[in-house]
């Protein structure tokens, strides 16, 4: 039987041979980056350069697949310089793919009808609060995103939508370093070394060089008064009230963000009408993200950034 198995391996390694470095891209451009890397493992053919090659075949196949990329896409996704080919057709493949909330912190949020969508229901009224965060990365180019919120009637407009550093709100920091023995109040906008240093100082810690420069790295749009909420999750923790176009969602409806890493702004739209820059000196990498505090449901939509 071991024999005979490996007549089969050698016999397949032969036929794997006698095709043409062509022929393989071609057939590996039909995998998914998972699916790639899977196939360079299993073939040294397939996953290291060959003399004379820049790159491994299944590198080149995803290469190959990067040139369908629009000019906007390419714009989005700036190449790391450690990243390979195959790890920059994953994050193209997810930025085609539609925005949903990865992740719910707190216990308020529950998903609703798709992972699009989540209620915020309060069993403690103004004392809870949650995070729901979207995992897709944005690094480079401009990025548009519309929340359509319906808010309880008599509740007061306590939610925030912003972006935040692609950062896990929860692989070592336990719910109590947000807010105590409750855990009941997730609010990354707010935290600074003064408010909550043990979630500070777990949220600085998993900086990266992909953070780059800027120390905004978190900032959310209050619906309730339209007012910008920042921190560098150390000393500085600031609230404005008077940036240019600021105004409250009032009820519930649609408010829009448009950030632009190219410009280093973040951009404010209520019911499709644009408010004005809500905050500039944005750098690096960011992700999109709710915290509610009062009953609503929420929705997160992929727009398309004007031109």
């Amino acid at each position: 039987m071991i024999q005979t198995s490996g007549r089969l391996h050698n016999n397949a390694q032969a036929a794997l041979d006698s095709l043409g470095n062509d022929l393989l891209i071609r057939c590996a451009s039909y995998l998914d980056a998972v699916g790639l890397v899977q196939l360079g493992r299993a073939s040294a053919r397939l996953g290291i350069p060959r003399a004379g090659q820049e790159r491994s075949l299944v590198n080149e196949a995803a290469h190959q697949q990067l040139k369908t990329a629009t000019d906007g896409e390419r714009d989005c996704l700036p190449k790391h310089d450690d990243e390979s080919d195959i790890a920059l057709y994953r994050a193209l493949k997810l930025l085609r793919q539609p925005l949903c909330f990865d992740v719910l912190v707190g216990g308020g949020f529950r998903i609703q009808e798709t992972s699009a969508k989540v209620a915020f229901v309060s069993s403690n009224g103004i004392n809870d609060c949650s995070a729901a965060m979207s995992e897709h990365v944005m690094r480079g180019g401009r990025h548009r995103v519309e929340f359509a919120i319906t808010s309880h009637e008599h509740d007061r407009k306590f939610i925030l939508l912003g972006v935040i550093r692609p950062v896990s709100l929860t692989n070592g920091i336990d719910l109590r370093d947000w807010d105590g023995c409750s855990g009941r109040r997730v609010t990354p906008a707010m935290i600074s070394s003064h408010y909550k240093p043990a979630a500070a100082e777990k949220l600085r810690s998993q900086r990266t060089a992909k953070w780059g420069d800027s120390d905004v790295h978190c900032c959310a749009y209050l619906c309730e008064n339209g007012q910008c909420d920042w921190t560098d999750w150390d000393n500085a923790r600031r609230q404005n009230l008077n940036w240019q176009g600021n105004e409250g969602l009032g009820s519930s409806g649609a408010v829009g963000l448009l950030l632009d890493l190219d410009e280093g702004t973040l951009s404010v739209f209520k019911d499709g009408r644009r408010l004005g820059v809500m905050k500039d000196g944005l750098d690096g990498e960011y992700c999109w993200f709710v915290t509610a505090y009062s009953g609503c449901e929420v929705s997160i939509l992929k727009g398309k950034a004007p031109k």
